[in-house]
């Protein structure tokens, strides 16, 4: 029995032979002190000073350029010329539809004279009432001809006209492909013409902008040239689709105060200031989920962690708004948390 009693004894007397096991690690940790933010941050974007009415100056018939007497840049009055076309075919068109339409008039007149002398024979009566007819109708169908080729004079002198090109409001030509020899087609752009003197910019919107831009009230416009000096601007115009290649909506803010230092061409920067209140705001690192909840880890003033539900109201990139369970000067752990458990001691890093 006593020899049954030292067995038994043997593995006590080996357990209590082992080393402790050694302490836990105290784990370092990234920390963020909670405080309010905006709930969006203030967005800025580059723009550029635009004409309000801006137009392309095209020619409304094609041929060769023999004269550009416009330059970019130059302020142009309304009806200057412009630029000239090679007129020499359009001529020979508007000559040929004039001797078309002499010719029309002089058939209806001897329509007309014929159709006069047939109905005085009619009422002496000579002919009968069908060759009166006959006559009447000739005599329409001539009325008519001349009408046709009236219209076709008239295009033809238009077009003639057209061979010129004028300026058709007080501007600024902002853009120019005219070149003496180039050949053009009919509404190919020339010039582009910034018309009268009212001035705004024009920005370029990200997707993740679009729901901020329909509730903002006022812009503000500051401009490189210009230092020290803004302008209060209002949207005027949104695109209603994206540009393809960019992925960006165009936007135009109208400057009420606007003034000569405007120019075109001078770059520009819109503010789109926050008005929607303040948020707590976290990396999404420091979020976990346990059991479909979301959860951060607080660290009380023992350097201690303490698990903390929180509630997600929105996500902005790669951060989160918390919309509950977090006050103002909590610490919460932003990176490391996927490590920690339930009570552990932390130390923070600076």
């Amino acid at each position: 029995m006593h020899k049954s009693i030292f067995l038994w004894l043997v593995p006590l007397l080996a357990a209590c032979n082992k080393a402790a096991p050694p302490p836990e690690p105290v784990r370092p940790v990234k920390t963020l002190v909670m405080g309010l933010q905006p709930a969006a941050a203030k967005l800025t974007l580059p723009g550029e000073v635009r004409a309000v009415h801006e137009s392309p100056l095209a020619f409304r018939v094609g041929g060769k350029v023999v004269e550009c007497r416009a330059h970019l840049g130059d302020s142009v009055q309304r009806g200057q010329l412009l630029a000239r076309l090679e007129a020499a075919d359009y001529q020979l068109g508007a000559q040929s539809g004039a001797a078309a339409e002499s010719e029309a008039r002089s058939n209806l007149e001897f329509a007309e004279s014929d159709l006069s002398r047939y109905r005085k024979l009619h009422e002496q009566g000579f002919i009968s009432a069908a060759q009166l007819e006959q006559k009447q109708l000739v005599a329409d169908a001539a009325k008519e001809r001349l009408k046709a080729f009236r219209s076709g004079h008239e295009i033809q002198s238009r077009q003639l006209a057209y061979t010129t090109l004028n300026a058709e409001q007080d501007g600024v030509l902002t853009a120019a492909d005219c070149n003496p020899g180039q050949v053009v087609a009919v509404g190919q752009a020339v010039f582009r013409q910034a018309q009268g003197k009212a001035r705004e910019i024009q920005i370029y919107l990200p997707e993740d902008a679009m729901p901020r831009i329909d509730r903002a009230t006022k812009f503000q416009v500051q401009l490189g040239a210009l230092p020290g000096k803004s302008y209060q601007g209002n949207l005027r115009e949104l695109a209603a689709a994206a540009d393809p290649a960019t992925r960006t909506y165009s936007a135009r803010i109208s400057l009420p105060e606007a003034d000569d230092a405007l120019h075109l061409g001078m770059s520009a920067s819109v503010s789109m200031p926050d008005t929607a209140g303040s948020v707590f705001r976290l990396p999404l690192a420091a979020v976990l989920s346990r059991d479909s909840h979301p959860q951060v880890w607080k660290v009380d003033k023992s350097q201690t962690v303490h698990a903390a539900a929180v509630t997600v109201s929105a996500f902005d990139g790669n951060e989160v708004r918390v919309a509950s369970g977090l006050a103002a000067g909590d610490v919460v752990v932003i990176a490391g948390a996927s490590l920690l458990r339930e009570g552990q001691t932390v130390r923070l890093l600076p």
